[in-house]
């Protein structure tokens, strides 16, 4: 009996594990460079370097061939792979996908990115100047920002509400919202 209730708890922080799994080609030690702040001048003018980046999607254009993806970079988990959305930004970053992506399904949206350093492209923020990095990619992943309402815990005695303590909540108790990405 004892062995069959170990080798479950096994199987299944195994299989929890595997839900937090970065996607499939964007394993973190699949690159040289992780992290925005990772990249030298060295890099950029190598054109031989692994990135793997993420961040807000903050414009897209459709050129003739490819479209443009202007992405605002977030830090990325090493675990799940996926852009933490509270984070500051550490720059920003170019994507060219060849083909024709609509920029409509990209609004809001975040994306994860796996690639080839491809160099530099000059831009503009606004009236400032500003060297994008340039990624052609080989894998990405585009995640959905979602939303949840978490209640926070309050000091009422849980002997005076029991059941109606989690099922009625008075009308001051605001939720907390919690962003995540799926």
């Amino acid at each position: 009996m004892k062995g069959k209730i170990t080798l479950f708890f096994t199987a299944l922080c195994l299989g929890l594990t595997g839900c937090m799994a970065p996607p499939k080609g964007l394993e973190e030690e699949l690159f040289s460079i992780n992290s925005y702040r990772e990249i030298s001048s060295q890099d950029l003018t190598c054109h031989c370097k692994t990135v793997r980046l993420g961040g807000k999607i903050v414009q897209a254009t459709v050129l003739p061939n490819q479209t443009k993806i202007e992405v605002l970079s977030l830090p990325v988990s090493s675990i799940s792979g996926k852009p933490f959305v509270e984070f500051q930004s550490d720059g920003r970053f170019i994507v060219y996908f060849n083909g024709f992506v609509d920029p409509e399904n990209l609004k809001e949206r975040y994306i994860t990115v796996g690639g080839q350093l491809a160099g530099t492209e000059k831009g503009k923020i606004e009236q400032a100047d500003y060297t994008y990095p340039v990624i052609q990619p080989d894998k990405y992943r585009i995640w959905t920002l979602s939303t949840t309402h978490d209640y926070p815990a309050d000091d009422w005695d849980e002997d005076d509400w029991g059941f109606f303590r989690w099922r009625y909540r008075p009308w001051y108790v605001q939720p907390e919202i919690r962003y995540y990405l799926n």
